[in-house]
């Protein structure tokens, strides 16, 4: 037996270098730990091999006690171990500055012992053939084991902690380190309390920690590895079938036994492999290496696009298998159809989209220049409304229904589309066009809407296309110039384009491309308008503009604002004329005429192209006047695209001083909606409210109480295109404080307006 036991010590302390020369030469926390563990494992082993030799009873001390010592560390190395492996919250100070020091006062109490005895003593004993030492409990000694053995439990119950708290796949990394601990642990009981002289125990405990260390490095995670691409492969959106070198199908991930219903045993016959095999055969030799082709599978359920391609796998020179990679392209397939959808078709009405309808118009000009055609453009009457009182889905399906009558009433030779919202296009044979037959179409296919409250009306602008070099894009504006021609007239049905509106044309792309100019050339000037109380005492002015035109002359706004806003140079003609406006106050104020104000209008442009209050501030400080004598004015549809941030604006603009107006009261629906939101401090009330109204009574006591009303939220009230003193007594009784009208005066120039007021 003794024999025995010290070959397998010599054996297992052989091994210990080759350990120790791996672990010096890693650098990870781990193998630091191993190494630690291994050192004192050693020594333990060497005393207690010496041990059995030893005759002298001093001797026999000194070994025993190096040899507790060195288990009281290799106690101490294992707990350190395992709450590295564990990524244990255990505190490193309780190991620094308990365990270690309780530890070293141990190793020198066992040292001390081989002269004192107070920590054990020795007795020979009889076994077999030969004598050996043998220790005597004392409590001293039991302290000593409690310590060892007491790391040694609660390495035990972290590992096992953490292999409860893991999911499987993880456990494995713990449950083989368990079973080393219980090994070690069983081995050394069996030495305590059977009383043989050969512990076993510190052989098992170097193997376990040896080959455990191998375990961990190396199997673990080939097997966490194993199980971790398992799990991917099924994850994975794509099928895997991977075979074997003789061709037998060996594995198949979740994609393939879902899709295909089959395991790895039928998953080579199924019609899908069928397919592969067949066009592989057709259309490449068998010997290359990699094959892909697309296959549709078509089951109960589903219908799948999918792509295969399958790959060699090799060890150096030697085929070991192949697998399959089957990508599911259905939805790359449908996208691409609906792609396609989408660059050709409107996606509610399933009609032409402009972009395509542009190239089928163009496409059939080219090829049929002697047919007389019709481009038509419709617009439903003031849709907005039907969105607005009935929904939009309310409004998609009286489009889609539009778009019912185009396609019933239209011949096979006509092309149509959707442009955009409620506008529809046709290119139309001009043979085939009658008016009553297009205006019944649409009729007829809204007489469903039998309790719908507002009547649908439907305009077309029609342009006989005359000129085929012309781009189609610009063929279109043409109709919808024609169709603008009749946006209020809610008795004409069709308008078209003709020299009238040719010449309209003409004239605003000359204005268009004359207005840049004309900004740089100074030819855009300030009017004034006065604003005066009701006895004619001028209190300020409101600032227009008018343009110079030097061939033309004098050209009103209402020629030339929606070209200016259509253009993009708006911000930059108010700019101008807020300019005009601070130089012409600043000229006041040096003249001693401090009272007057000069309102200037702001456009909801104004809010995204500029930092409007910098912009502002500047001009006040450049031409050193006051907040007070520049008046904004506002209207409320420039406060309604982001209206949290413009109304932000205009609260510091009051607060500086600015005086805020609000423009045009009266003449939208949505006033008292915006009166409750945006602060101001004066309130310009339209006259055309009273001028479009057929009941008087009515409208004069609606203009009251607007004026009560703005009084009472703590406005001013201003009264613009006053016309009559009737008006003027009517407005004065009603509380309105100032006046603005060709009652008083038009708009015109600076000069003019100081001759008539100043001198």
């Amino acid at each position: 037996m003794r024999t025995l036991f010290i070959i397998l010590m010599g054996t297992t302390l052989a091994f210990f270098p080759i350990g120790v020369k791996k672990l010096l030469f890693r650098k990870d926390s781990l193998s630091k730990r191993m190494l630690f563990v291994l050192i004192p494992a050693s020594f333990a082993l060497i005393s207690h091999c010496v041990l059995l030799f030893v005759s002298n009873e001093i001797a026999a001390y000194v070994l025993f006690s190096f040899y507790f010592a060195f288990s009281n560390w290799i106690a101490v190395a294992v707990f350190s171990f395992c709450t590295c492996y564990t990524n244990s919250e255990f505190n490193s100070k309780v190991l620094k500055f308990l365990i270690i020091p309780v530890s070293i006062i141990d190793t020198l109490a066992l040292i001390a012992n081989t002269f004192s005895h107070f920590f054990f003593s020795l007795h020979k004993i009889v076994y077999g053939s030969f004598e050996f030492f043998r220790y005597s409990f004392s409590d001293l000694l039991t302290v000593h084991f409690v310590l060892s053995y007491g790391l040694f439990i609660y390495c035990f119950i972290i590992i096992l902690k953490k292999f409860l708290k893991e999911p499987p796949t993880l456990r494995i990394k713990y449950y083989s380190f368990l079973i080393y601990l219980a090994l070690i642990t069983f081995t050394n009981v069996l030495y305590i309390c059977i009383g043989t002289p050969y512990n076993f125990s510190i052989i098992v405990y170097a193997f376990c920690f040896i080959s455990s260390y191998n375990v961990l490095n190396k199997a673990v995670p080939n097997l966490l590895i194993q199980q971790t691409l398992g799990i991917i492969a099924d994850e994975l959106k794509n099928g895997i079938v991977l075979l074997d070198n003789d061709g037998r199908c060996i594995y198949v991930n979740a994609f393939v036994k879902q899709n295909f219903e089959c395991g790895s045993d039928e998953i080579l016959d199924n019609e899908v492999f069928e397919d592969y095999f067949q066009q592989r055969k057709s259309r490449e030799p068998e010997s290359m290496d990699s094959f892909a082709c697309e296959v549709e599978y078509q089951s109960e359920r589903k219908r799948l696009s999918l792509n295969i391609t399958d790959y060699i796998i090799k060890d150096g020179e030697s085929i070991v298998g192949r697998y399959y990679l089957i990508e599911d392209v259905t939805a790359i397939k449908n996208q691409a159809y609906e792609e396609k959808l989408l660059r050709t078709r409107d996606p509610l009405t399933e009609l032409y989209n402009k972009e395509y309808f542009f190239e089928k118009v163009a496409h059939r000009l080219k090829y049929d220049r002697f047919t007389k055609y019709y481009l038509i453009v419709s617009d439903i009457v003031n849709f907005k409304l039907v969105n607005d009182l009935h929904g939009k889905p309310f409004g998609d399906t009286i489009l889609r229904r539009s778009a019912d009558a185009i396609r019933k009433y239209s011949a096979r030779d006509v092309i149509y589309g959707r442009l955009y919202n409620d506008h529809f296009i046709m290119l139309v044979p001009k043979r085939r066009f009658d008016e009553e037959v297009y205006a019944q179409a649409f009729k007829n296919d809204m007489s469903y809407l039998q309790n719908f409250s507002y009547n649908l009306i439907i305009h077309m602008g029609l342009y006989e296309i005359d000129d085929l070099t012309l781009p189609v894009s610009v063929m279109c504006d043409r109709a919808f110039l024609a169709l603008r021609s009749i946006k209020n007239d809610y008795k004409t049905g069709f308008a078209y384009y003709d020299d009238h509106l040719r010449q309209e044309v003409l004239k605003m792309q000359m204005l268009m491309n004359e207005l840049p100019v004309a900004l740089k050339a100074n030819q855009l000037k300030m009017y004034l308008q006065p604003q005066v109380t009701k006895n004619g005492i001028l209190v300020g002015a409101e600032a227009l503009v008018r343009w110079h035109h030097p061939s033309r002359g004098i050209i009103p706004p209402g020629e030339f604002i929606e070209i200016i806003e259509k253009i993009n140079i708006i911000s930059d003609v108010d700019r101008y004329i807020w300019e005009c406006a601070c130089a012409k106050l600043a000229e006041w104020k040096r003249a001693g005429k401090t009272n007057l104000t000069i309102s200037v209008n702001i456009s909801a442009r104004d809010f995204f192209t500029m930092n409007l209050l910098e912009t502002l501030v500047g001009l006040i400080k450049k031409y050193e006047i006051s907040p007070k004598s520049l008046n904004l004015e506002i209207t409320e549809t420039a406060v309604i695209y982001d209206v949290e941030n413009q109304l932000n604006v205009l609260d510091k603009l009051r607060a500086l001083g600015f005086v805020v107006e609000m423009d045009d009261f009266g003449s939208g629906y949505s006033s008292l909606n915006m009166l409750k939101d945006i602060s101001v401090d004066v309130l310009k009330i339209d006259m055309a409210f009273l001028q479009k109204s057929k009941d008087d009574v009515k409208s004069h006591k609606i203009l009251e109480k607007i004026i009560i009303l703005a009084k009472e939220l703590g406005m001013k009230v201003l009264t613009e295109g006053v016309e009559s003193g009737n008006q003027i007594d009517f407005l004065s009784a009603a509380g309105c404080d100032l006046f603005q009208g060709y009652y008083f005066s038009k708009p015109v120039p600076v000069n003019e307006f100081e001759e008539k007021y100043f001198r």
